[in-house]
């Protein structure tokens, strides 16, 4: 039997079972040599185990410096590697008689060695089933349950593995991760789901959000993230996902483009992901203002400012979600440089006075913050936003205005940093929680001077 041969980069043609093997078991080989080498070069450890497992040390970090050049120099050294890698996957398939959308557990880790073994042993098709299989015409496959489950499956995978690349890795949660990977896991599932016939658009989109509510069951699973989070997730990444779904279906009805298009084109998303993290964006450190207005002097207003006496247990369903509320503070010192601990749910917010302008003004800076919320899940929660906080509160403020003797207007304000993108979405989320905080703070002291107000005025 002819077996037809191109180029390693094209996706034409088929390979036998015994080539395939060998070529797949050199190029493995020669990528450990090159991958050592570089590592070699960067004076950085390489083991066959980091195929498998990130190393201890940029787990949960923001890579920086000479590491981040090194993990970016083995990834764009692993882009010919992996292409190839498909290519021959994608003949191997043909010659085999498999369809060639069977390419999407080339990207599923550790299963990849499975289907790889498995792939190496498959002997070649007779020509008439080659022929037909190559020949087919995706109507004319029937409808099975089995693709649909696999491809939603397939999909939650690759996208936990998106995921957890982003946030465990990177240590980011960007653009990439609550817009593009809904759309690579819709388009994924959409694409199993359609490939043998084309269903309606609601069930198409009925699937996507199937897919994406895995993930979210994995990521609670696994620990990696809570409930609340994954909730407040949900309206950016269903809508992505039902569009990333919605575009799978419009390629598969237009017949334009193939699984090993789809396969290339998915298989560069990873670098958007880097490419955001060499970007490094910075938010900025934007205020949030509330205001009370107070039946007491300024001066009874101000003792209540710097120290307050512990508040009583939140009412609000927002704190009995796990979300961070204040308890009380005191202060240690007075005038700049004192020390005030205002305590929260979840630990204590320390900050050194800046300004001391009494009976009008009170500012300080943060040095250091509690976790932002407690996570609903099961067991303990190692989300990396809630382990460094990106949620960051930089300084804030208390300013007093006497509207008169017995009036004053009491202003609180906090300037802090939100980690998530697109800012827009996340902030209103941020800013809600934060004026909620300083609520509770406000109408605290509003309540404790106003007694002490009406205690003093009594004959």
């Amino acid at each position: 039997m002819t077996v037809r041969w191109t180029t390693p980069f094209s996706f034409e043609g088929r390979i036998d079972r015994a080539r395939y093997f060998i070529i797949g078991v050199f190029l493995v080989a020669l990528k450990y040599f090159v991958d050592w080498s570089i590592a070699a070069r960067f004076h950085r450890p390489w083991s066959a185990w980091n195929y498998f497992v990130p190393p201890s040390d940029v787990s949960m970090f923001t890579l920086a410096g000479p590491l981040r050049t090194f993990y970016l120099t083995l990834w764009l050294v692993a882009i010919p590697f992996f292409w190839i890698g498909v290519t021959l996957t994608i003949k191997r398939l043909r010659d085999a008689g498999y369809r060639a959308l069977w390419i999407f557990l080339f990207f599923v880790p550790t299963l990849n060695l499975v289907f790889f073994l498995l792939l190496s042993v498959a002997p070649t098709a007779p020509r008439a089933e080659r022929i037909h299989v190559e020949g087919l015409d995706v109507d004319d496959l029937p409808r099975t349950h089995a693709v649909p489950l696999a491809g939603i499956m397939l999909a939650a995978l690759i996208g936990l593995g998106l995921a957890t690349l982003s946030t465990n890795f990177l240590g980011q949660y960007s653009w990439g991760l609550f817009l593009g990977v809904p759309f690579v896991v819709g388009f994924v599932a959409s694409w199993f789901y359609n490939y043998g016939t084309l269903h309606p658009r609601m069930q198409t989109a009925a699937v996507c959000v199937v897919a994406t509510s895995v993930i979210g069951v994995l990521l609670i699973g696994f620990h990696q993230e809570g409930l609340i989070c994954l909730l407040m997730a949900l309206p950016l990444a269903l809508p992505f996902a039902i569009a990333g779904g919605l575009a799978a279906h419009h390629s598969l009805a237009g017949r334009g483009v193939s699984s090993p298009q789809v396969t290339a084109s998915l298989a560069l998303f990873p670098l958007l992901l880097f490419a955001e993290h060499i970007a490094n964006f910075t938010p900025p450190a934007l205020p949030v203002v509330t205001s009370i207005t107070i039946n007491a002097p300024a001066s009874t207003v101000w003792r209540n400012v710097i120290a307050f006496p512990p508040l009583a247990a939140p009412h609000e369903l927002l704190f009995h979600t796990g979300i961070a509320y204040p308890i009380g503070a005191t202060i240690y010192g007075t005038g700049v440089g004192a020390i005030r601990r205002c305590r929260f749910s979840t630990g204590d917010f320390v900050e050194p006075i800046t300004i001391w302008d009494e009976n009008h003004l009170l500012a300080f800076n943060v040095i250091q913050e509690p976790p932002s919320m407690h996570e609903l899940g099961l067991g303990e929660i190692h989300a990396p936003h809630i382990e460094r906080n990106y949620m960051r509160s930089q300084h804030g403020q208390f300013r007093l205005t006497a509207i008169d003797a017995n009036h004053t207007l009491l202003e609180g304000t906090t300037w802090y940093q939100d980690y998530f993108w697109p800012q827009l979405y996340w902030r209103t989320w941020s800013d809600a929680i934060v004026h909620r905080i300083h609520t509770r703070v406000l109408e605290h002291i509003k309540a404790v001077a106003e007694s002490q107000t009406r205690h003093t005025s009594q004959p």
